[in-house]
């Protein structure tokens, strides 16, 4: 099983969906045989509906600051499961018969879905978790082999998360340009790199909790990290510019 992670910008980066992109997709998954599992996040979409709702959930819920920040959680995790079921029917009218695709959103990540099907979608999960850590817990109910992470960045850079707190985009930009590269690491060398509980304003190449979830599973998964382009390349094991995590 390979599972794969991506944001939901990535097939819907301007509030439409990009049917070019999910026809990539779809042609990976003819071209390079297995079994897939995408986990498709909320991306642009999601924030537009959850500052959208603001007013909303003030006149419903008062002040309330953490009943608010919890909808807006479960108003996300709609969103993510919409963009996982626009590109689950356009893979099954875009594919037909010639590959199986599972007919529903899997909605609960611990759950092995039994079944004979080539290709499966899910979105979040629930509040409190991130679709990484999602990707890990599929990971071990599907007893996967490998797990790849659509990145919005090149490579993982030599830089703790917690170091880049408070600092804005042109200071980030600049600490990491000049921090070294990570082609690879074990599973412990990230949890070293990105701790292992989540800290507000982190911004991290991965879910600390999710990479906690990866130490159980060391001795038989693969993490692989990079741009969208490269996910061919890490399918058939081949060079690539990113990042991989192992044993």
């Amino acid at each position: 099983m390979n599972i794969i992670k991506f944001g939901g910008s990535i097939v819907n980066p301007d509030g439409k969906y990009d049917n070019k992109v999910i026809e990539e997709f779809a042609n990976l998954v003819k071209e390079i045989p297995g079994k897939y599992l995408f986990v498709v996040g909320g991306g642009n979409i999601c924030r537009l509906v959850q500052n959208g709702s603001q007013q909303y959930l003030k006149d419903a819920l008062g002040d309330n600051l953490e009943q608010i920040g919890l909808a807006r959680d479960e108003l996300g995790i709609a969103t993510t499961k919409i963009n996982a079921r626009y590109v689950l029917n356009y893979f099954k009218n875009y594919l037909g018969n010639e590959i199986k695709v599972f007919p529903e959103v899997i909605t609960d990540p611990t759950v092995r879905v039994n079944g004979s099907y080539d290709v499966y979608f899910t979105g979040g999960w629930k509040p409190g978790c991130s679709t990484d850590k999602d990707m890990m817990l599929l990971a071990e109910a599907f007893n996967a082999e490998k797990v790849f992470k659509i990145s919005d960045f090149e490579i993982v850079k030599n830089v703790k998360p917690t170091y880049l707190i408070g600092k804005n985009k042109e200071e980030m930009k600049e600490i990491l340009s000049k921090a070294d590269d990570i082609k690879e690491t074990t599973w412990q060398g990230l949890v070293d790199l990105v701790g292992t509980e989540w800290v507000a304003g982190l911004n991290t190449p991965f879910d600390p909790r999710a990479a906690a979830l990866g130490l159980k599973l060391e001795d038989t998964l693969t993490l692989y990290i990079g741009r969208k382009e490269q996910i061919p390349k890490m399918l058939k094991n081949e060079e690539f510019i990113g990042t991989v995590v192992k044993c």
